[in-house]
C-alpha cells in the first residue's frame, strides 16, 4: 500500500496543477500536513520541515519544467558528444499515473477552495491515463484506490455507482466519505 501514500512529489504535482498563489500554496501545504498525516509516506509523518522543504523543491521543478524541456535538444547533443544517450521519456515525461488522480481529487475536495466533489467522465479519465478499456486488473486497482482514499462514486442525482457498472460516457462524481 506504500504506492498509495502521498510523497512530496505527489503533493507538489497536485498543488502545481491547481495554479494557486504563493499564500494559498502555503495554506494548502499546511492543511495537508495537518489533515493527511496518515496518508503521508513515513519519512514525513513526524518531520514537517522535511515535508515542506521537499514539497517546495518539487514545486520549483514543476514551475521550471517548461524551460528544462526546451533545453532537451542541448542535453541530447551533450550526451552524444560523450557517447551516451538519453531517451526522451526519461527526461520529459510528466509525472502521471492513475494513483495521482485519486490523490489529487482527495486533496482538491478536502482542501481546495470550491466544490466538495470532483466530476469526470469515465472515458476522459481512462484516456488521460492511456487506457481504452476497463480490464479486471484496472478495475481492481481503481477500487483499491477508492477504498484507500475513502472515496465514493455517484452519478447525477446522488445515486451510488461502481466503476464496473458505469458507462464510458457517464459523468462520475467523486466524494470523500
Amino acid at each position: 500500500m506504500r504506492e498509495f501514500l502521498f510523497s512530496a512529489l505527489d503533493v507538489a504535482a497536485i498543488i502545481s496543477s491547481m495554479e494557486l498563489g504563493c499564500r494559498d500554496e502555503n495554506e494548502m501545504i499546511d492543511s495537508i500536513w495537518n489533515g493527511e498525516k496518515a496518508f503521508l509516506v513515513s519519512e514525513y509523518r513526524n518531520n514537517k520541515r522535511k515535508f515542506i522543504l521537499d514539497v517546495y523543491y518539487w514545486l520549483q521543478y514543476f514551475y521550471e519544467k517548461p524551460i528544462l524541456d526546451q533545453e532537451f535538444p542541448a542535453v541530447c547533443q551533450d550526451m552524444m558528444t560523450s557517447d551516451n544517450t538519453i531517451e526522451p521519456e526519461q527526461y520529459m515525461s510528466d509525472f502521471s499515473n492513475l494513483d495521482l488522480f485519486f490523490k489529487k481529487i482527495r486533496i482538491q475536495i478536502l482542501y481546495g477552495k470550491g466544490n466538495d466533489y470532483v466530476r469526470v467522465k469515465l472515458r476522459t479519465l481512462l484516456k488521460h491515463y492511456g487506457y481504452k478499456r476497463r480490464s479486471q486488473l484496472l478495475i481492481q486497482h481503481i477500487n483499491r484506490c477508492l477504498y484507500f482514499y475513502h472515496l465514493e462514486i455517484t452519478v447525477r442525482g446522488g445515486i451510488p455507482c461502481s466503476i464496473e457498472d458505469a458507462t464510458l460516457d457517464q459523468m462520475l462524481i467523486f466524494h470523500v466519505i
